[in-house]
């Protein structure tokens, strides 16, 4: 069972707009992995990250603008990670509904 770590995305902005998806490492405007790591809430190997695919969880855009539509995603997908502990998974949800407050007029259960 991978032992993952949350992390807290950095953000610029907002925005609910959706990104292409799934991300590739060539998406993004850099290669160094601990910059990387800020547009995921979790890694399975610790932050900075091993490698790209360690990530989970897309928050935000490649511009760094923090994503409603990403945030939606990631509740249900924290669903569906059976190997997650259920401390990390309960401290994970509340980051989501935590990030979800920079979308005022807009709900995540929507």
């Amino acid at each position: 069972m991978p032992e993952y770590t949350l992390h807290v995305p950095s953000i610029r902005g907002a925005t609910t707009e959706a990104p292409n998806m799934p991300y590739e490492e060539s998406d993004f405007p850099m290669d160094d992995l601990a910059d990387i790591d800020d547009y995921y809430l979790l890694s399975t190997s610790g932050i900075p990250p091993e490698g790209f695919e360690d990530l989970e969880l897309p928050v935000c855009h490649v511009d760094q603008r923090l994503s409603l539509p990403l945030l939606k995603r990631a509740l249900d997908e924290i669903e569906t990670i059976d190997d997650i502990d259920p401390e990390t998974k309960t401290e994970t949800i509340d980051m989501i509904h935590d990030l979800g407050e920079c979308f005022p007029n807009d709900g995540l259960g929507e």
